[in-house]
């Protein structure tokens, strides 16, 4: 039998499509396959607490109890709520990924305290780089690369180095004042933003050694730049969806974005990148000067030198252990760790001191308290207060606590880093376990006998539980900042109560402060009030 020759080219093109249609369905199936693999491990996962013999409330397929949580913008309030539900411990899912949530005091203590070296890690968020990333944070870092940074870091923050900032801390605190005069009298003002302003003024003065002018000038770009940075926390965008809801590709999605900001900061003028990169080159230019240049000149030192000097000490030790770790930071964890302290420290104190500003004008008699405290040991003399002498304030530094009791900063959060168990319950690598904060500070049981629902701080004088104050965490990684934070608290509100008395304004109600929260609780509206200059 004879074919022509345009019946072979189309027998040819026939058996190519046969081939294509072939490879096209093999694919589709295994898509489809590897597809219906994973919801299936998606939809047993959810099995997992009622399993494992604890409660859990009820979640949406995908997406678990994250929507419940954004829609309520406030997980440590919904926590509280589950937590009279559920009990002391129980879970829930981010995506799905079970979490467990615990108020039991006994269960906390075994993870942050006697098990800390198992729960060497604090829980992945949304685009937590990879626990290897050059650039990770000691917030971040885990197992011996967490315990070296803090050896190196611990002595930054001893009472003695912090000595060494206190001029800046002053400084800063007498700018709010003036600012204050200048604006702030007699009229309605929402203190929170000045507040906001102070915090970040001391923190790129002690930390980078640059005088900004951040409290005068409005229009400021850095503070506009730091606030974008927390916006970004608060408010997540597709990228941050994807990594809650697929957590097993969280790795992937956070590379394909640093790789593309990396690209992008090739072509494009580092002040229009994402604002968290444009702070580390910031923060990249300000180290590699003062490398060069070496300490500012008649001026004490700020945390750049402290953390250099602690580096360089730690770097040029000499040990006959030839196996033995050395201990110092890269280039790359000074940038972080110098990062990691305006981050940790702007939210957490500006915040704090805006709380203390609504409990001042609702509180009138234990403003009282604290003005005839402060002047009993100053006068009206502001040079006198420094972070030495607001150590002798003794019911302010009940009053800081309560602060932090009643309005706790947010949710704690360890991660396993070794399989354990705690209690009976087995932990593998990587379940997480979050602190119900709320619920322990309200605990009547832990802080009565006065109603926890009332502001008591003299029930700080009595003995507690350990782990019944969580306000900087607890156990080797309770916060590395938390005397700085005090001593920036203390000086502030010393200074604040000498010149001015705290009023309500006519215009709103002081019922209650209402928060959201991303990284930290924020209250919504801040907080407006009226100042009295004081004679």
């Amino acid at each position: 039998m004879n074919f022509s020759t345009n019946t072979l080219f189309h027998l040819e093109d026939l058996k190519q499509i046969l081939n294509d249609l072939d490879k096209r369905f093999i694919l589709g199936i295994t898509t489809l396959g590897l597809s219906l693999f994973y919801l299936g491990k998606i939809w047993h996962s959810y099995g997992y607490f009622k399993r494992r013999g604890f409660n859990n409330p009820k979640s949406e397929f995908l997406f678990g109890n994250v929507r419940s949580v954004f829609k309520k913008k406030n997980l440590s309030e919904q926590f509280y709520e589950w937590t009279k539900t559920y009990g002391k411990t129980y879970g829930y899912f981010e995506g799905h990924l079970p979490v467990y949530v615990t108020s039991d005091l006994d269960f906390i203590q075994e993870i942050f305290i006697k098990q800390s070296s198992n729960f060497a890690a604090r829980k992945k968020i949304h685009l937590n780089p990879r626990d290897n990333d050059p650039r990770v944070d000691l917030l971040i870092a885990t197992k011996s690369r967490w315990k070296r940074m803090r050896m190196v870091m611990n002595p930054t923050f001893s009472s003695l180095k912090l000595r060494e900032l206190d001029p800046i801390l002053v400084s800063c605190a007498d700018r709010l004042i003036d600012v204050l005069n200048k604006e702030g009298i007699e009229c309605d003002l929402d203190i929170a933003q000045y507040m906001k302003r102070f915090t970040m003024d001391t923190i790129w003065n002690c930390a980078f050694g640059i005088d900004i002018n951040i409290q005068y000038e409005k229009e400021n770009e850095y503070f506009y730049k730091s606030e974008e940075i927390f916006r970004s926390f608060a408010h997540l965008n597709l990228f941050t969806y994807l990594a809650d809801y697929f957590h097993e590709f969280r790795a992937i999605i956070v590379d394909f974005l640093i790789l593309t900001q990396r690209v992008l900061s090739i072509f494009i003028d580092s002040n229009k990148l994402q604002a968290v990169f444009w702070l580390r080159y910031k923060v990249r230019e300000l180290v590699e000067l003062r490398k060069r240049n070496g300490p500012l000149a008649n001026r004490k030192k700020d945390y750049i030198q402290l953390l250099l000097d602690a580096n360089e000490q730690f770097q040029n030790e000499k040990t006959t252990d030839q196996n033995e770790i050395k201990k110092y930071l890269t280039q790359d964890e000074v940038h972080s760790g110098l990062m990691l302290f305006m981050l940790a420290g702007y939210e957490t104190t500006s915040n704090t001191l805006t709380n203390a500003s609504f409990v001042l004008v609702t509180h009138p008699k234990e403003q009282m308290k604290l003005y005839e405290e402060i002047t009993s040991h100053f006068g009206s003399d502001l040079s006198l207060v420094n972070s030495e002498s607001v150590q002798d304030l003794e019911y302010l530094d009940l009053f800081i606590k309560e602060v932090l009791r009643v309005y706790p900063i947010g949710t704690i959060v360890r991660r396993c880093t070794n399989p354990t168990q705690v209690k009976g319950i087995s932990f593998g690598i990587d379940d997480s376990i979050a602190v119900d904060v709320l619920s322990i500070h309200y605990d009547e049981e832990l802080w009565g006998p006065v109603d926890p629902n009332l502001f008591y701080p003299l029930r700080h004088k009595e003995k507690r539980h350990p782990i019944a104050f969580l306000a900087f965490g607890a156990g080797p990684r309770n916060c590395i900042g938390m005397k700085f934070a005090i001593n920036e608290l203390k000086i502030a509100l010393a200074k604040l109560l000498i010149n001015f008395e705290f009023l309500k304004s006519d215009k709103i109600s002081y019922e209650k402060l209402e928060f959201e929260e991303g990284i930290v609780r924020t209250a919504v509206n801040g907080v407006t009030l009226n100042l009295k200059k004081r004679n």
